[in-house]
């Protein structure tokens, strides 16, 4: 019975579609919109931190392995990592890649122009699929290129200095004495991350290990890429453990660094925008609660005469409560359907043109991220009904203070 006076509470009035459509109009734009935004919200700001976190790792990988003494003369104290070490670091699952670098501090001089960065010299086993998805034009050199000394230039650094590619470049190394290089460039790339593009270029691995006179098994450091951050802890633990037991043998001391202490800085502000997003999600969920509460009393002043015949019929309260409420989940449902539509519509266009842009130089994006993920669209959906339906016991409430002896004459 209570589904049934609902539905023609919500449907139609004497004839006329949909007897209070104004407060339902209303109550469902209220659900529709505050919906609509929670989802942009968190698929803007879980795709934010995601595609920063993706650049982080293509940088820098998830952990690296350097020497405690490394920082005050690089060239002195590299990292001894023979293959047998890689092996032990690899024989875990939750490790994905391995791969050496050397890094030297350099200056690259022109006709027109200089400028300092760090040069990364980097081997066969290094992912280039980072790197090669922002490239401009160029890119690593093929084995059959037969480029013995090339580098590799962010658009930063190669439109400060005039290059293009297929020019040569001067590269100088301060050591004991100042040493230069003539490298070509193969290739520019640009990731938006200006922290990196203006101090970062990359070379072979054996230019810089030759220019430092090492070993084949010494480096600057170690990049070790995880097959999913979720396992950073047991990884941290295994590759803790091979290296503590290569430094006892070594008779060295190895600092293992994860990407959130390398850039904690930068993920510190990363937290920094999930309270915004708490503070967001419930603005809106208070807004669409309001008006729900709001639009229900309406509904409920409007049928006061009717709830008073209910009640002289033989109705309780809680058999009207229960109308009111099937009524208000009717309207959630259609405003969440409507919110549902409009915000992943939104999410999906912006993933796809790229509607609105943005500064890289401030956001090292060049436009607005979206990252929608059934998980979290999910339980958002499942909390906004369940919070919306509870926060409709409110209003209802007071259909138990209206009298049948005063209400039937209410109109």
């Amino acid at each position: 019975m209570d589904r049934f006076i609902a539905r023609r509470l919500y449907g139609q009035d004497e004839g006329v579609k949909g007897g209070s459509r104004p407060a339902i109009i209303i109550a469902t734009a209220g659900i529709a919109l505050g919906l609509a935004v929670m989802i942009v919200t968190l698929a803007v700001t879980r795709g934010f931190k995601q595609q920063i976190r993706d650049k982080v790792v293509g940088f820098s990988q998830h952990m690296q392995i350097t020497n405690y003494r490394l920082g005050s003369n690089p060239v002195e104290d590299p990292v001894t990592c023979p293959d047998s070490v890689v092996m032990r670091i690899l024989s875990s699952d939750l490790v994905s890649r391995v791969q050496p670098y050397v890094s030297n501090p350099c200056i690259v001089r022109t006709d027109s122009a200089f400028f300092g960065f760090m040069l990364k010299g980097v081997g066969q086993d290094y992912d280039r699929s980072f790197l090669e998805q922002y490239m401009l034009c160029g890119g690593f050199p093929q084995p059959q290129d037969s480029v013995p000394n090339w580098i590799l230039l962010s658009a930063t650094i190669a439109s400060k200095l005039g290059l293009e590619t297929g020019d040569r470049a001067d590269v100088y190394f301060m050591q004991d004495q100042v040493r230069m290089r003539r490298l070509t460039v193969t290739g520019i790339f640009q990731t938006n991350f200006s922290e990196y593009d203006q101090s970062f270029g990359i070379t072979d691995l054996d230019i810089l290990q030759r220019l430092n006179g090492w070993e084949k098994d010494e480096y600057s450091g170690v990049e070790i890429r995880l097959v999913s951050t979720d396992a950073m802890d047991k990884a941290y633990a295994h590759v803790r453990d091979v290296m503590d037991i290569w430094g006892k043998e070594s008779d060295e001391q190895y600092l293992l660094q994860t990407m959130d202490d390398i850039n904690a800085g930068l993920f510190a502000w990363l937290d920094v925008l999930d309270m915004n997003v708490w503070i967001i999600l419930a603005l809106m969920m208070g807004i669409a609660g309001f008006t729900m509460i709001s639009g229900l009393l309406i509904i409920i002043f409007e049928r006061t005469a009717t709830i008073g015949i209910l009640k002289a019929m033989g109705a309780s309260d809680s058999m009207v409560r229960r109308v009111f409420l099937r009524l208000a989940s009717y309207i959630i449902l259609k405003g969440m359907a409507i919110g549902n539509i409009a915000g992943v519509l939104i999410c999906v266009l912006q993933q796809w043109l790229h509607i609105v842009p943005l500064d890289p130089a401030n956001y090292y994006l060049d436009c607005v991220p979206m990252s929608l993920e059934i998980g979290w669209w999910c339980i958002l959906n499942v909390v906004m009904f369940c919070l919306s339906l509870l926060m409709m016991l409110i209003p209802s409430s007071v259909i138990s203070k209206i009298l049948p002896s005063r209400s039937i004459r209410f109109e």
